[in-house]
């Protein structure tokens, strides 16, 4: 799992929590300087080798054309949010389809559910991360509604599914 900053891997930490699957899960902030050089490396630093069965993620906002450009170029699951990750959190409340910049959807988000009232980027609550978990279904059927790569849009659901289908074999 390579995310773009802590907001992503805040809530990847949650959803692991909950999950307690018997698959390693490990997480890396890279920020923009992703490319397959580093992901190489950062697999090497974790022993894992080309015959081993591992899934790459990269969780990212997509809000930077150039950004999703590049992460395209990359091998893995490309898991964009549209135009930032509070996107995701906010469909845990209800549908959005109008498009915002990152900073009209975190007023959207923060306005959403009293849950959300004292957000901070990059920390997930006690309360935040026990709503996104009991909510996540939902979140994935509004998403799923959306368009791909649009503004909004978000594949978020991409990774909860396959935390699901772990969970379930």
């Amino acid at each position: 799992m390579i995310c773009e900053g802590e907001t992503e891997r805040e809530y990847v930490e949650k959803l692991k929590r909950h999950y307690r699957l018997p698959v390693t899960i490990k997480t890396k902030v890279s920020g923009n300087k992703i490319n397959q050089r580093l992901v190489a490396q950062y697999m090497a630093e974790l022993g894992i080798g080309r015959d081993d069965d591992c899934r790459v993620f990269f969780i990212y906002d997509a809000d930077v054309e150039e950004m999703v450009e590049k992460l395209s170029k990359l091998s893995g699951t490309l898991i964009l949010s549209n135009p930032c990750i509070e996107l995701w959190y906010a469909l845990h409340v209800k549908d959005y389809m109008k498009s915002q910049d990152s900073d009209g959807m975190v007023r959207s988000l923060v306005a959403s559910h009293a849950v959300w009232s004292k957000y901070r980027k990059g920390l997930l609550t006690g309360d935040q991360a026990s709503f996104l978990i009991s909510r996540r279904m939902d979140a994935v059927a509004r998403a799923r509604r959306l368009p791909c790569r649009g503004n909004p849009s978000s594949n978020m659901y991409l990774f909860v599914e396959a935390m699901e289908e772990a969970k379930n074999t």
